[in-house]
């Protein structure tokens, strides 16, 4: 892992694997670098693959001061793209990453070859709207989480390895793709401080990713939009993403939910290396 440093004095982690054009990896929202383990060695072969911790996520450290928008966040990586001079880039995001993808190919269209988005994160109204979705657990756990102040505060604490285990497999199809070891990773940011603003922090946020009449005019690069079969977002939602992008059609992944690159890595390297020719 090295290191990013980024303009609030903080850092963002990434890695760098593989040889070939270069390709960039955006995560889920509440996820960290680590989840495209599964989904890197599919890839390695035809790509040098960047893949970041999006700032204040994972093992990257969180300053109280930043508000963590989409704007912030999109700065951050164009500022990552820029550094590192990558250019005829491809970038693959999911969820919150997918929305990333798009609003940073409109800030440098010119170092963009080509965008994939995977189930974007664009429909919430509310605070963790499209997670609470996922199961009885995450409906009561975020629905206590939006409450201001003590009481929101009170419940974001709650979080632990048993309910992220119960709150993840909402999001997948197919259960076993949510394996303890990765969780009992995903907790070690628990122990950060200012986890519990940052993650109530970025769901508060909710209108930044949700903005479609902002983010998504006067796309120029060439993209993929696909969703799994099991996504949180509901049929009208996916419709009016496609339309706000400006597209005709979307890919559907069969037996697949909203962390598409942790369940079904086969299909997305699929997707990717077919449209990539």
């Amino acid at each position: 892992m090295d290191k990013f440093q980024i303009n609030d004095g903080t850092f963002i982690r990434y890695k760098i694997d593989g040889e070939g054009p270069p390709l960039l990896l955006l995560h889920t929202i509440r996820n960290r670098i680590e989840y495209f383990d599964n989904l890197i060695p599919y890839l390695i072969k035809y790509y040098k693959i960047y893949s970041i911790d999006l700032p204040g996520h994972g093992d990257s450290p969180i300053n109280k001061k930043t508000n963590y928008d989409q704007q912030f966040m999109t700065d951050i990586v164009c500022s990552f793209i820029e550094n590192k001079k990558l250019t005829n880039l491809t970038i693959a995001g999911e969820s919150i990453g997918a929305v990333l993808a798009v609003t940073i190919s409109k800030i440098l269209p010119e170092k963009i070859r080509k965008i994939y988005c995977f189930n974007p994160y664009d429909y919430d109204k509310k605070f963790a709207e499209g997670v609470s979705r996922g199961n009885l657990m995450s409906k009561f756990l975020f629905f206590h989480m939006r409450f201001p102040f003590g009481i929101g505060y009170f419940f974001s604490k709650l979080e632990c390895i048993p309910i992220l285990w119960i709150i993840f497999r909402g999001g997948v199809y197919n259960k076993k793709a949510i394996t303890f070891g990765y969780i009992k990773k995903l907790c070690k940011s628990l122990k950060k401080k200012y986890f519990t603003f940052h993650e109530r922090n970025v769901f508060n946020n909710f209108k930044s990713w949700s903005n479609h009449a902002e983010n998504y005019k006067n796309i120029t690069v060439p993209m993929t939009l696909v969703y799994g079969q099991y996504d949180w977002s509901k049929e009208e939602e996916r419709k009016k993403t496609m339309i706000s992008l400006g597209l005709k059609s979307f890919e559907t992944l069969i037996n697949t939910g909203h962390f598409s690159s942790l369940e079904n890595p086969i299909e997305v390297t699929n997707i990717i290396k077919k449209n990539t020719r």
